[in-house]
């Protein structure tokens, strides 16, 4: 079994790239009602600053979302799963899609959501997202409506998160991103590392896992990432002590107890702790 040495970081030689929705900020009812912690924030900044500027946030948000939220900060971010980019040098791109099945998802989702009170249709560039978190006795509703117009529209992937179906068009994904990523400046050549909460994370884990480098998983569930935080609360603070560190020191993924390694059984590790989801369910 490897030893905690084995797990080291040095930030001039590391990418670091964070989902936001549960890991960078508590999942909340409503999409809009998200709160950072002014201490993430600050940490990000201080973090992006250490590594060089090798840090940027791959989430399925907008990126002008993200900036509103993480303000003032305006970091290197993928949006809508890989939909959207802005790089290192603040040029944004976004992947062609099919305007006419964007139409008919926007639609039948918005419909579905004004018979069902509680429902929530959230449209991004490229993606239709049915949020249930406040009617969990929908799921089923809201599951048969999702594969159906998956299965009718033949450029739609289904991708199933928490409490939320989300219909995207383009055909990419957060591994996509990660991958876009490190094939620039000053993202290359570095070992990747991938915080993230979700279902929707596990491609980026299986990438940078793939790549040499380390998922990190927040919360209870199976998943290909090496790493896990009990809860949000202790990635908080597991970034905090990272972002403290200065651009040329090695430090353990697993130092200050924060992180350790994810058990098959999609527990937590060597302490024992539950690891309770960020909040959702």
């Amino acid at each position: 079994m490897k030893n905690q040495s084995d797990f080291t970081v040095e930030l001039s030689r590391t990418a670091f790239f964070f989902d936001f929705d549960g890991t960078l900020a508590e999942i909340a009812p409503d999409p809009s009602g998200v709160e950072v912690d002014p201490r993430i924030v600050e940490a990000l900044g201080a973090l992006w600053r250490n590594s060089g500027g090798a840090l940027a946030i791959v989430s399925g948000r907008t990126v002008d979302d993200l900036d509103r939220f993480l303000s003032p900060l305006k970091l290197p971010a993928s949006g809508v799963h890989g939909l959207e980019m802005r790089d290192a040098e603040g040029e944004y791109r976004r992947a062609d899609y099919d305007g006419g099945e964007m139409e008919r998802l926007t639609c039948a989702v918005a419909s579905f959501a004004e018979q069902h009170s509680g429902l929530l249709s959230e449209v991004k560039p490229g993606s239709v997202a049915l949020h249930y978190r406040q009617r969990p006795d929908l799921h089923q509703a809201c599951a048969d409506l999702a594969g159906r117009l998956a299965a009718e529209l033949p450029g739609v992937s289904l991708m199933r998160g928490k409490m939320v179906f989300e219909l995207r068009l383009g055909g990419r994904t957060k591994a996509d991103a990660v991958a876009q990523f490190m094939a620039m400046r000053p993202f290359a050549g570095r070992q990747p590392v991938f915080v993230g909460d979700d279902v929707t994370d596990e491609d980026a884990f299986r990438e940078v896992e793939g790549s040499g480098g380390y998922g990190i998983k927040i919360g209870a569930g199976r998943t290909a990432a090496r790493f896990r935080a009990a809860d949000q609360g202790a990635f908080a603070t597991w970034l905090c002590h990272i972002a403290a560190i200065s651009a040329c020191e090695k430090a353990s993924l697993l130092s200050g107890g924060q992180i350790e390694r994810a058990e098959p059984d999609g527990g937590i590790g060597r302490s024992g702790r539950s690891a309770a989801t960020s909040g959702a369910p």
